[in-house]
């Protein structure tokens, strides 16, 4: 296969949507029954939603800006340098405590019929050994979309999105107002580096340059613990994250790092960026083949070990631990998602679907809600304590 700057690359990217999403919904109907994945019933729905994915695939792939070569080498190269001091500090060295947020602005607005806060802030943790010119976030501004009833004594829920989104549609996407009316949750929104209105130029989470995804993603923690900092000021009763996707695996680390947290969820989390990145480019031709070796190196691995939720383990007790998978997910994989729950324990909700074809199900919704209707009332209390898994 060419490399896929070429017309025909690209052309082939998209004949092969329906070939594949073929051949991985009868993949997803084997099942793996020595790893515990279920089998997926084959049929139109399997089929279909996996030509989403797969044609979601083909579409980044061709509007995806990929450096030269050699840029990419550079990056790889300087992962190699700070790699032992990394690996020496770990995932517990390496996420550090943040400070309070500063709270910089506050605007009320509304998306559609939904009233939420704008409340803009900043955040200045302190990283070790991470050169500030590979955080290009250093001024520490950030946002947040928050539905509150105010006052002591809530429920509340922070929601990571997933990769491109960040917007204010992600209150009808994460079903927002449902959360805060029916639910009963204050519920908060952050914005991830990158994202919504905090994207720019020339900065792409995930990309392609290795340290500067860990450094995105090492600040997105920090960010959310300071939030978490900020939402303990209103004494809540509990503090349930979630994650979609891109945002899993930091849900899963925020859970791991910070005792406040009671339930964690993590929804078809993209559980190893780097691996993912690669498993896609190996379809794109020889130079494809050469950018996924790059991310499969040693140095990368190293470097991408302090981000790694399965080196770390949620306070939250099990029970209070879920991963929502989809047994045809081609965004990600359902094998991530199955290797989290088997690092957890807990719940795992198998959906027969793919990732992209999460959003619109309303099993998953029951599941996530079910999940969240369980979460510790006032009569459990868990201000205080160390609930370890």
């Amino acid at each position: 296969m060419p490399d896929w700057e070429t017309g025909r690359a690209r052309a082939e990217l998209f004949a092969s949507v329906l070939p594949r999403a073929v051949l991985s919904a009868r993949n997803a109907g084997r099942g793996d029954p020595a790893s515990g994945i279920p089998a997926s019933p084959v049929g139109v729905r399997a089929v279909g939603e996996t030509v989403i994915d797969e044609f979601f695939i083909a579409i980044n792939s061709v509007i995806r800006d990929i450096p030269p070569n050699d840029e990419i080498e550079r990056s790889v190269g300087r992962c190699a340098e700070v790699a032992a001091g990394f690996t020496e500090l770990g995932a517990l060295g390496m996420n550090v405590d943040p400070p309070i947020p500063l709270i910089l602005g506050r605007d009320r607005k509304l998306f559609g019929t939904t009233g939420f806060h704008q409340i803009d802030f900043s955040v200045q943790p302190d990283f070790p050994i991470l050169d500030p010119a590979d955080d290009p976030y250093r001024d520490g501004l950030t946002s947040m979309r928050v539905l509150s009833r105010g006052g002591t004594g809530r429920r509340w829920l922070i929601w990571v999105h997933g990769a491109a989104q960040g917007r204010s549609d992600d209150l009808y996407a994460f079903r927002a107002a449902h959360l805060h009316k029916n639910l009963g949750y204050d519920v908060a929104f952050p914005v991830l580096p990158a994202h919504g209105s905090r994207r720019r130029d020339k900065v792409a989470y995930p990309g392609l340059d290795p340290l500067l995804n860990v450094a995105m993603t090492l600040r997105a923690v920090a960010e959310i613990r300071s939030l978490i900092g900020w939402i303990a000021a209103h004494d809540p009763i509990d503090i349930t994250i979630a994650g979609t996707s891109l945002g899993g695996p930091i849900a899963a680390l925020v859970a791991s790092l910070d005792k406040r947290v009671s339930s964690v969820l993590a929804v078809v989390p993209m559980l190893d960026m780097h691996g993912t990145l690669a498993h896609h480019m190996d379809r794109a031709g020889s130079r494809g083949r050469q950018l996924a070796a790059l991310m499969r190196s040693d140095a990368v691995r190293a470097v991408s070990s302090v981000v790694d939720p399965l080196s770390v383990e949620p306070y939250a007790r099990s029970a209070r631990r879920m991963v929502v998978a989809a047994l045809n997910d081609r965004v990600t994989s359902v094998t991530a998602a199955s290797r989290l729950h088997d690092h957890w324990g807990g719940g795992v909700h198998w959906y027969r679907g793919s990732h992209v074809g999460h959003a619109i199900s309303g099993e998953i919704r029951r599941a996530v809600d079910d999940f969240l209707r369980s979460a510790p009332g006032p009569d459990e209390d868990l201000r205080g304590q160390q609930a370890v898994g």
